[in-house]
């Protein structure tokens, strides 16, 4: 189970800028899908967020999984994956793979949060994706600069932190 990690940061650079080079497009076809839905009898649209994370889920395993990983390896999902048939799997393709290798992120030791300005390690955080940041919180919108991370072991509610992008050294690691 292999997976190229010479090629990981491109990969993961061209996903970061379909994502910024597509969100109008999708932005402009949620935007006609919602009021095609909600003009239909027993029909309702899918929030954008869920209706992004499809589009993003797709191009992760295109853009990233296809161009990194060998046949026997695969990425765990992007963010929450695709809900288009969520009770029966959270990939675009190949279905019933299960995933080989996470996504982590180094900077060194200590970065900051930027909801609490404190220093985190990231090796307790699991990758999300990629978010923008303004005000105080994050958003599904360009220029998607920043990386969100929810904690891995947590009690009660889960944890998120957003980081700046700048700096960051991407690899595999396997599961």
């Amino acid at each position: 189970m292999s997976i190229n990690q010479e090629l990981l940061p491109l990969a993961i650079e061209n996903f970061r800028s379909i994502l910024n080079s597509g969100f109008s497009s999708v932005l402009a076809s949620y935007e006609s899908y919602a009021k095609e839905a909600d003009s239909r009898d027993r029909d309702f649209a899918v929030c954008f967020d869920d209706y992004f994370h499809d589009w993003a889920q797709s191009n992760w395993e295109l853009i990233v999984e296809r161009t990194v990983c060998s046949n026997e390896s695969s990425l765990v999902i992007y963010g929450c994956g695709s809900d288009y048939e969520a009770a029966a799997h959270s990939r675009v393709f190949f279905h019933s793979i299960a995933p080989t290798h996470e996504i982590t992120c180094n900077k060194g030791q200590l970065v900051t949060d930027l909801f609490t300005s404190e220093g985190i390690d990231l090796l307790k955080y699991d990758f999300e994706g990629f978010v923008s940041f303004r005000d105080g919180t994050y958003d599904l919108s360009p220029p998607f600069d920043h990386i969100l991370f929810t904690e891995k072991e947590f009690e009660g509610c889960e944890r998120h932190v957003v980081i700046s992008l700048n700096g960051v050294i991407w690899s595999a690691v396997e599961i």
